[in-house]
């Protein structure tokens, strides 16, 4: 880790089940290297009514230039509207969605009106290089030696990545943690 040889960390494998709103999906697909991914597919089953509704502890506002942004958590006001919106959009594309179903329209047609805040499983399967180089990404710590600034949904998850991987593979983790955060 320290001479940046990174080919010694392609030789593990993990895999998660995540479950997700496909809008954190689109920002998993950016990681292609070293990553495999399984996704449900919509259009051969029926996708289940989950939709994401940020929690109260999701900064709703932004402020600054592209990269510069500054996050701050709004109003008590301001989250009953983000809220109150998004349930009613998600209710009327679930009837859409369900009303077309119904009627015999293909599931691959149907799933069209669904917004993408529905939630998506898949298998991930990656590699430790690859892992970190993700969470160099998608995490925000402070003492990275480059600092990120990911969506707050996706680094949510991988947080939790994290988490395992820690558990999984320490050493490895440990010599991510003294590089900086940075992927070899």
């Amino acid at each position: 880790m320290a001479n940046r040889h990174g080919t010694p960390f392609e030789h593990s494998l993990m895999m998660f089940r995540i479950s997700a709103p496909i809008v954190v999906w689109r920002e998993f697909m950016r990681h292609r290297i070293g990553i495999s991914y399984n996704e449900q597919s919509g259009r051969y089953m029926e996708l289940d009514g989950v939709f994401y509704i940020p929690t109260k502890d999701r900064n709703l506002v932004q402020t600054g230039k592209p990269g510069h942004y500054i996050f701050s958590p709004g109003s008590e006001q301001q989250y009953n509207v983000v809220k109150n919106s998004l349930v009613a959009s998600y209710e009327k594309s679930w009837l859409s969605y369900k009303r077309q179903l119904d009627i015999g329209i293909a599931k691959e047609v149907a799933r069209m009106c669904l917004p993408v805040a529905i939630y998506s499983t898949a298998y991930v399967t990656m590699n430790p290089r690859s892992l970190m180089n993700f969470l160099s990404l998608r995490t925000k710590y402070e003492d990275s030696k480059f600092p990120s600034y990911p969506m707050w949904e996706i680094n949510q998850v991988a947080d939790q990545m994290e988490t395992f991987f820690m558990e999984k593979f320490p050493i490895t983790h440990n010599a991510f943690h003294i590089a900086g955060r940075v992927a070899p």
